[in-house]
This record gives structure tokens, C-alpha cells and sequence, in this order.
């Protein structure tokens, strides 16, 4: 016997608190090997069970929100001031008078759809007898409408199209949607839960219209204008490329149906009480002040003030309708790719919160998710230039939340900042949209010896058949 163990045999492993007192690379390295193996069976598994992968993430995302939403929730926000009083009210049997509820000058001006999700929460909470704890109130809605937020990102993975479309790409678009900070911010401190219907609807609209399924796309689309009426400056990204591609029947029933389900749902409302409906819809807007996170901040007292403070509406809708025909103009793709299609909606609706009058952080949700999946959809790396999209975009929601609207002090500064950032995401994607091909940048070009073996035919198809050079 030598030492502590027999000749020629394995050697007594060392005691457990000497690994502790040194810990080797592998042991230190252990959780971070766990983590990156999960995140590679999300993306890929072995081809089984794919239902359980997804239910494994959805399940750690509602545990996440249910853990958050005491630390992050606010109260005395949207949700309390005017949707919950709203939703009350249709529980007591008028619901056709609910945009009567406002707060001195505030009223809602979103659409009525979210109100049939919100109403079904409010009437399990007051069956609970939960209804007088705002806090704990908001909390389980703001996690009872994380479903639509699951169902959002599920739906921005399905936009991912080929060839593109690897699972590791999906499940970054889905973490992307699910961690959206203007969603957070949107839903826990100002409690606008209807913020992910809203944008499942739109990816659900352009998904079917994409198929050619325009009929639907046009229900969709209605329904996500009906959650919230600032949707309605993705039309253009949807109705031009129809427009250039001259398919105006395509076109027709898409706006069609929009404008038949936007009619029917708002109709019961108008014919109720039509002055609140288009007072909280229409009017209400012209009263909001100038504020912070605005461009119009450093523009205060000039000739042009009057006309911002009452139809501010007009200018970040021309903008986006200006811009998306720009592009299209430019780059004469047809059909449009996927990737270039959500390039041209990040476009239009970055137009809202850069042409504003007033602007909050939640403003910034559908151009973040558009942007998110324009990066990933679009062909070359994934570590690229079009990353700034949604980088910049969630920088700017964090940004409008240190200076919110109305606040006090050198609000100009952060309106200026928010300004510059919104600028150059435009700039970004337009420029992306200006380029003949989408192609990774890096790809070799044959040499001259493989050149000169490359056959040269010109024929119908190679020339486009259009008849000429």
C-alpha cells in the first residue's frame, strides 16, 4: 500500500469541500453549458415533440410575467382610469356606452375589440372579490393577457419566411417579442394590455395576405383597428405593393373587408352615443398638448404650431404613406419579399412616434416588432447593420420612460435624442430597401477563368419578358 490507496489502482477521489474551495473551469462553466443546451433543444430538439417545446417556453413566460408584475406593475394608469371603468360598465349591462367613461379632458381613443378579453378578466376578478386591489387586479390582467403576447410572438416566428426561415432565427424573433421592452413598459406602467392583440392581429393580417388570402387579411386587419386606431399606418405597406404590382381587385377586397369590419364594429357604438365615440376616436386627439418625446418641442411658438396641435395626425400619416411609396418607387421588387415588406411597415409606423405630437414609450411596440422581424427574415448574417432597427427602437422606449410626457424640465433634450434615434432607423431600413440585392455581402465573385466558362442566355425569362432591353 502507497499513500491513500492501493498499488495499480485508481486513485481515492478527493473529498467534496476541496472541490468547493476549488472549483475547476468545468465545474464554473456547468450552468452556462445547461443553459446554451435548453436554448439549442428550443431551437432544434431531435425533430420530437416540438408542441412540448413550445409549452415549455410559453409556461416559463407566464411564470415570468407572474413574477414581474408586482415588481414592475404600476397603478393609476390607463388600465385603471379608463379601461376597467369601461369594461365595468359593460358588465352592468351598457356596453354600448362605455366611451362615455372619461377622466376630465382624458378618454380612451383605442378601438373596442380589447374590451371583450378585458371584460371576461373583470368579471372572474370581481367574482373573486379582487376588484378594490388595484394593484393585484392589474397584475393578473396584465398575466391573463400574456397569452396574446405568446401568441404574437408565435405568430412573428411563422413570419419568418425561406430562406430564412432556420428554428434557431424563430426562436430569436420569438425572445425578441416576448422580452419586447416598449410591450413591458407599455403594459406594466401604463396598463395598455390591448398591445399584444393588436399586433398578433397585424402579423395574422399580413401572414394571410401574403397567402393571398385577402378576404381574411381585411377581417384581421379591421379587428387589429378596432383594438387600436394608430394600426391603420401599416395600410399602405399592404395596399401599395398590391397597387404597383397592378392587382387593384386584391387590393379592393383587402380594403373591403378592413373597412366593412372596421364599420361593424364601430356601428352599434355610433348609433348609442355618437358624440363620445367620436370625441374619444376623433376629437380628443386635437386637445393633447405638445410633450415630451416630441420633435414638435423645438418648434414651440412657430407659425406652423397651430396646425400641429390640431392635426398632427396628418402629418405622421402622410409621412408614412410618402415613404412607403418612395421605396416602392425605388426598388421595383414583385412581388415584395417578406423581409422587404416588414422593412416598408417598420418605416411607416416609426412615422408615429417621430411626427407626433406627444409621444409615450408604448408608441414604439408594433415599429419594434416589425423591425425585429425584418432583421431576422432578411437574408445575410444575422449579426448585421440591420440590428440597429430594433436595438435603437427599445433604447428609445427606455429613453421616453426616464422623460414621460408632461414631466417637467429639459424635455426638449429627450425629444431631440428620441428624435435622432427614430431618424436614423428610417435611414437604416431605407437603406436597406434601396439595395439590389439582398444577398450576404461577403459572397465571393467567380474568378476569371470561371467567368469565361459561364454560358450567356438571354431569353424570356432571363430578360423579365418584357419585350425589350
Amino acid at each position: 500500500m502507497t499513500g491513500n490507496g492501493v498499488a495499480g489502482s485508481a486513485p481515492i477521489p478527493a473529498p467534496a469541500d476541496a472541490a468547493v474551495a476549488d472549483p475547476s473551469p468545468a465545474v464554473t462553466a456547468a450552468p452556462a453549458r445547461t443553459l446554451l443546451r435548453l436554448v439549442r433543444w428550443l431551437a432544434y430538439g431531435e425533430g420530437e415533440h416540438p408542441r412540448w417545446r413550445m409549452a415549455i417556453l410559453a409556461a416559463g413566460f407566464l411564470a415570468a410575467s407572474a413574477l414581474l408584475a408586482p415588481i414592475l406593475y404600476s397603478t393609476n394608469n390607463d388600465l385603471d382610469g379608463f379601461r376597467w371603468p369601461m369594461a365595468e360598465m359593460a358588465l352592468a349591462g351598457k356596453p354600448l356606452l362605455v366611451y362615455s367613461v372619461h377622466v376630465g379632458p382624458w378618454r380612451s381613443d383605442n378601438g373596442p375589440l380589447s374590451l371583450v378579453p378585458l371584460t371576461a378578466v373583470v368579471a372572474v376578478i370581481n367574482r373573486l372579490g379582487l376588484q378594490d386591489q388595484l394593484a393585484l387586479r392589474g397584475e393578473i390582467t396584465v398575466v391573463a393577457f400574456g397569452i396574446f403576447t405568446l401568441l404574437m410572438a408565435g405568430e412573428g416566428a411563422r413570419a419568418i419566411e425561406a430562406p430564412s426561415a432556420q428554428p434557431a432565427r424563430r426562436l430569436v424573433v420569438v425572445l425578441l417579442l416576448l422580452a419586447s421592452p416598449p410591450l413591458w413598459i407599455g403594459m406594466m406602467g401604463y396598463g395598455h394590455v390591448e398591445l399584444p392583440l393588436e399586433v398578433w392581429l397585424a402579423l395574422l393580417s399580413i401572414r394571410l395576405a401574403r397567402r393571398e388570402r385577402f378576404a381574411s387579411a381585411g377581417i384581421c386587419f379591421g379587428l387589429a383597428a378596432l383594438t387600436r386606431t394608430t394600426l391603420l399606418l401599416a395600410a399602405a405597406p399592404l395596399i401599395l405593393p398590391l397597387l404597383r404590382d397592378r392587382r387593384p381587385r386584391a387590393a379592393a377586397v383587402l380594403c373591403a373587408t378592413a373597412a366593412a369590419t372596421v364599420t361593424a364594429g364601430l356601428l352599434p357604438f355610433l348609433i348609442a352615443d355618437s358624440g363620445d365615440v367620436l370625441q374619444s376616436l376623433v376629437g380628443y386627439r386635437s386637445g393633447m398638448p405638445t410633450a415630451g418625446g416630441s420633435l414638435w418641442l423645438l418648434f414651440q411658438g412657430a407659425p406652423w404650431a397651430g396646425f400641429v396641435q390640431h392635426a398632427d395626425w396628418l402629418l405622421f400619416g402622410g409621412a408614412g404613406l410618402l415613404l412607403t411609396a418612395l421605396a416602392l418607387w425605388r426598388r421595383p421588387d414583385r412581388p415584395v419579399p417578406a423581409h422587404r415588406q416588414y422593412a416598408l411597415l417598420t418605416v411607416s409606423l416609426v412615422c408615429l412616434p417621430l411626427f407626433a405630437k406627444s409621444v409615450w414609450p408604448y408608441y414604439l411596440v408594433e415599429a419594434y416588432a416589425f423591425s425585429a422581424i425584418w432583421w431576422l427574415a432578411s437574408p445575410g448574417g444575422v449579426v448585421s447593420w440591420r440590428l440597429a432597427g430594433p436595438l435603437l427602437l427599445a433604447a428609445d422606449a427606455v429613453l421616453l420612460v426616464l422623460e414621460p410626457p408632461f414631466a417637467t424640465g429639459p424635455a426638449w433634450v429627450f425629444g431631440l435624442a428620441s428624435s435622432l434615434a427614430l431618424a436614423v432607423v428610417i435611414g437604416v431600413v431605407l437603406w436597406h430597401l434601396r439595395a439590389p440585392l439582398d444577398e450576404p455581402t461577403n459572397r465571393r465573385r467567380p474568378s476569371g477563368r470561371h467567368r469565361r466558362s459561364l454560358p450567356v442566355t438571354l431569353n424570356a425569362r432571363s430578360t423579365g419578358a418584357r419585350g425589350g432591353t
